[in-house]
């Protein structure tokens, strides 16, 4: 039987045909698209969502391309994620997605500032978007970090996992099958042989929370001055302080962000003592790795209690 004509299939299939042909527009004219002045590369379950949220509510904050007021959309898009599971598209569709300057000069006139951003927590943890990104974009472009309490991110991602109905496995049986789930992937994606790989980007609960080398894969990549690493915990209790800091960096004024947790939601089941115990150890020493880089130690109550106390 065909579709009717107000069928949630054919209103997909319209939606779909729209979203086509607006990027096929938006690369059409993308040598006049500015590449993005901020992009946030991290963590996964880390409040990336809100955090970019928190930033398009700036009045100086340009929407990627389309947005909801353009499209039947929710709400406008987040992120691209074109240097880790997009890179096969052209360096023009990646272009596509973000304001021409004639949509900047009209925002900064009107606010005195423009400047855009995407959200792809993916990047930080895929193996080649650093290079990839380092490759592409301006020098004034910043790469944002939110790290979350390892421990807290882990349970969080297999829980999203779990309520969507991805993981059936207990948290603990989770844990012990990643390595085996993921395999070589990351050596895989690393050296080229394959563009995406499901488990290392949505099984690899506790490999995704061991932040040191990533944090310094990107440091490296781009230079310390390009990445700004704040704390999920930080950025829940005052947005404001957290979205000034990202404006600072690339010359944009400051404005007062009223701030919501976006994503959240009730976990699976509850973390019992022993695993938390024995994630808090076995994440120990990177959040060691991790204060050494950074110069300080992040704000994790678990993690900055001497071990001889506990």
């Amino acid at each position: 039987m065909a579709a009717s004509p107000t069928s949630p299939a054919l209103t997909r299939r319209l939606k779909d045909v729209g979203r086509t042909l607006v990027r096929w527009l938006a690369m059409a004219n993308a040598d006049a698209r500015v590449l993005p002045d901020v992009v946030i590369i991290g963590v996964k379950r880390g409040g990336t969502t809100s955090l970019f949220r928190d930033l398009e509510a700036h009045p100086s904050m340009c929407p990627l391309v389309p947005s909801a007021r353009r499209m039947p959309m929710r709400e406008n898009m987040k992120g691209v994620h074109y240097f880790d599971t997009n890179f096969t598209r052209s360096a023009r569709w990646y272009r596509s997605h973000f304001a021409t300057g004639f949509t900047r000069r009209r925002v900064k006139r009107a606010t005195g500032g423009a400047f855009t951003a995407e959200a792809s927590p993916y990047y930080l943890f895929q193996p080649l978007a650093a290079e990839r990104a380092a490759a592409m974009l301006p020098a004034t472009t910043r790469f944002v970090i939110l790290l979350r309490d390892p421990v807290e991110r882990t349970v969080s991602h297999w829980s999203e996992q779990t309520r969507n109905g991805v993981e059936t496995l207990s948290l603990r049986e989770a844990l012990a099958s990643e390595d085996d789930r993921v395999g070589d992937d990351a050596d895989r994606l690393a050296a080229g042989l394959i563009e995406t790989s499901h488990p290392h980007e949505q099984q690899s609960y506790a490999s995704q929370s061991h932040y040191a080398d990533s944090i310094r894969r990107w440091i490296g990549a781009v230079g310390p001055d390009r990445v700004l690493v704040h704390y999920s915990e930080d950025y829940y209790q005052d947005p404001s302080e957290t979205v000034n800091a990202i404006t600072d960096a690339i010359g944009i004024d400051r404005t007062e962000t009223v701030g919501e947790h976006r994503n959240a939601a009730p976990r699976a089941s509850t973390l019992d003592a022993d695993l938390d115990a024995e994630l808090t150890e076995r994440f120990r020493s990177d959040v060691d790795e991790i204060a050494a880089i950074l110069g300080a130690r992040p704000p994790w109550p678990r993690f900055n209690t001497p071990v001889t106390d506990r």
